[in-house]
């Protein structure tokens, strides 16, 4: 795991206040099939799977505890399949008024991609999303598309990845790069579900969910370190 793709951009104001305060975090993760664990191989067959509350939020929460003995981490998850950002707004704002999150995570970038939809209106929609956060006294992190040789292969994630990159430049938004720390996993050979055994799939999916997590779960807490 990078130094440089585990540590935040800027600081996590919110999170380190809430540990500070509270001793504990509230968390929302909104996001497409690999945040709720019911994906539907957007991003190729490999990456087709059956496995809520297996999925990489909630094994960065499971993180966060073991590495914050003593403090508490309430996660909710919202999404769905084939979900784009423009349907996740409404969800956003519905959990944000009566809620009181101190973190949003938002997984977004794929589904736009794969149908090619246009990026001008994902930037204006995670700007509406942002601006809830921000009234919303959260801290938000936007996370990339996960790296997979059929997505590369069968859609243009350049004109996404700008509008991510380019939200992570505005107060308050930093962006969690997945997609560069999982082609860095399968570079490696480390974690490849595209090329492992059948046999081995379903393992290599927990493992995958778990490296995420812990790498989420650092990038929290190195967020709330240097504010």
């Amino acid at each position: 795991m990078p130094s440089d793709l585990i540590t935040p951009s800027a600081p996590l104001p919110r999170v380190a206040a809430a540990l500070a305060k509270r001793g504990g975090l509230n968390i929302l993760a909104l996001g497409s099939g690999s945040t709720v664990g019911e994906s539907g191989g957007s991003g190729g067959p490999a990456l087709n799977f059956h496995a809520p509350e297996r999925s990489f939020p909630y094994q960065m929460t499971a993180a966060l505890r073991a590495m914050r003995p003593g403090f508490h981490f309430n996660l909710t998850v919202q999404g769905g399949r084939n979900m784009t950002a423009d349907m996740m707004l409404p969800i956003l704002r519905e959990q944000l008024a009566p809620h009181r999150f101190d973190l949003v995570l938002w997984q977004t970038g794929t589904v736009e991609a794969v149908h090619g939809l246009r990026p001008d209106i994902l930037r204006g929609v995670l700007q509406d999303g942002a601006d809830a956060a921000e009234s919303a006294h959260a801290d938000l992190v936007l996370i990339d598309p996960q790296f997979s040789r059929f997505l590369r292969a069968n859609a243009d994630l350049n004109p996404y990845e700008t509008v991510l990159e380019q939200m992570a430049d505005t107060q308050a938004v930093t962006l969690f790069h997945r997609f560069d720390l999982t082609q860095g996993w399968v570079n490696s050979g480390q974690v490849d579900l595209e090329r492992v055994d059948r046999e081995q799939r379903d393992k290599t999916i927990a493992l995958l969910n778990d490296c995420l997590g812990q790498a989420l779960a650092r990038y929290v807490l190195a967020g709330a370190a240097e504010h």
